[in-house]
C-alpha cells in the first residue's frame, strides 16, 4: 500500500506553492508597482465613452484583475504583499508560543497555577477574539486619526501597529498555555515521568527529555492551527477597516479620504477594497485580495488536517 496517499501529497505540494510564491512573488509580479509607474488618465478604448478614462481600471487584457486608484495592477499588489501578510501571522503565532509555550509546560509539569492559568483561559475564550479586540482598536484607530490615512512612518501609526500585534498576541497567550498545560499534564502522569521524579530528575529535565519529544506533533499542529486562526482573525479585523501597517493617503473628488498599501499587504487591501465606496464602485479588488486571502487559509487547513490524518494513520 502507498505510504503517501493522493491527498497527502497534494497538500505538500500545495503549501510549497504557497510559500515559494509568497518568497519570490516580489520578482515575479506582472507590472511595477513604484512612483514611477502610476497612472494618471489615458485614452478610453470604448469608442461610445468618455474620450479619457482614470484608475481604478476593471479587469482587462492588461490587468487580469483590474488596478487600484493609482493604477497598480492588482495581481502585482497581491504577489508582492504576500509575504508581509504571511510573514506578519507567522511573527505573531512564533511570538504567542514563545509566551505560552513555558507557561503552559511549567504549570502542567509543576502542578502549579492551573486554576488560575484555567480561569485566563476561560475568560479569553469566553467570547470571539474579535469582540475582545476589535472594540478597543477601533477607538484607538479613529481617536489618532488613522482613518484618515497616515504614512506607515508616522509616529501615530507605528504606536498604532504595536498595539495592534500586542492585542493579537495577547488574546491568544492564555488558551494556548492552556492547551499546552493539559498535554504536559497528560504526559507528566506516565510513569516513567513519575520515576524520573522519584529518581531526582528535576522539573527542567523531565520536561527536556520526556514531555517536548512526546509533544512534537501535537505541538506542530497547534502552530499551524494557530497560524490558520490568527490569519482569519487579521481577515476578520481587516473586514472591519483594521488592519496591519499604513500606506499613501489618496483623496478621492468629493475630498473622502482613503488609506492604501503601498507594499500590496492583504489586510491592507481587504481594508481598501471593502471600503462602502470602493465595495460599490470597484468590487474586484475586495474580490481579488479575498480570493487569495482565502486560498490560502484553505490551503494550510487542508495541509494540517492531512498531518493529523497521517499521524493518526501511522499510529495503528
Amino acid at each position: 500500500m502507498n505510504k503517501y496517499t493522493y491527498s497527502y501529497k497534494l497538500a505538500w505540494t500545495l503549501v510549497i506553492i504557497l510559500l515559494l510564491t509568497a518568497l519570490i512573488g516580489g520578482f515575479i509580479k506582472p507590472h511595477p508597482i513604484d512612483p514611477a509607474h502610476k497612472i494618471g488618465l489615458i485614452a478610453n478604448p470604448d469608442p461610445h465613452g468618455l474620450s479619457m478614462i482614470k484608475p481604478p481600471f476593471a479587469p482587462n487584457s492588461t490587468f487580469g484583475l483590474g488596478t487600484d486608484h493609482r493604477g497598480y495592477d492588482m495581481l502585482s499588489l497581491i504577489l508582492n504583499g504576500m509575504k508581509y501578510t504571511l510573514g506578519y501571522a507567522l511573527f505573531i503565532t512564533f511570538a504567542r508560543f514563545l509566551l505560552a509555550l513555558p507557561v503552559g509546560l511549567w504549570v502542567g509539569a509543576a502542578g502549579k497555577g492551573r486554576q488560575a492559568l484555567s480561569t485566563l483561559q476561560w475568560i479569553s475564550s469566553s467570547v470571539p477574539p474579535i469582540l475582545f479586540i476589535f472594540p478597543p482598536l477601533m477607538g484607538i484607530y479613529a481617536g489618532l486619526g488613522l482613518d484618515r490615512g497616515l504614512p506607515m512612518s508616522d509616529p501615530r501609526q507605528i504606536g498604532f501597529s504595536l498595539t495592534f500585534l500586542i492585542m493579537v498576541i495577547g488574546i491568544g497567550i492564555f488558551p494556548l498555555g492552556h492547551l499546552v498545560n493539559e498535554r504536559a499534564r497528560f504526559y507528566n502522569d506516565k510513569l516513567y515521568v513519575t520515576s524520573s521524579q522519584v529518581m531526582g530528575g528535576s522539573l527542567w529535565h523531565r520536561i527536556r527529555r520526556h514531555l517536548l519529544p512526546n509533544m512534537r506533533a501535537e505541538l506542530l499542529f497547534a502552530f499551524l492551527a494557530e497560524y490558520v486562526q490568527i490569519l482569519f482573525l487579521m481577515g476578520q479585523l481587516a473586514v472591519l477597516g483594521i488592519f496591519l501597517g499604513g500606506g499613501e493617503t489618496l483623496t478621492w473628488d468629493d475630498g473622502y479620504v482613503i488609506s492604501i498599501t503601498t507594499t500590496g499587504e492583504w489586510t491592507s487591501l481587504i481594508a481598501y477594497g471593502g471600503n462602502t465606496k470602493m465595495i460599490r464602485l470597484y468590487p474586484w479588488v475586495i474580490v481579488s485580495a479575498g480570493a487569495f486571502y482565502t486560498a490560502s487559509i484553505l490551503i494550510l487547513q487542508f495541509f494540517l488536517s492531512q498531518l493529523k490524518k497521517k499521524q493518526r494513520t501511522s499510529l495503528k
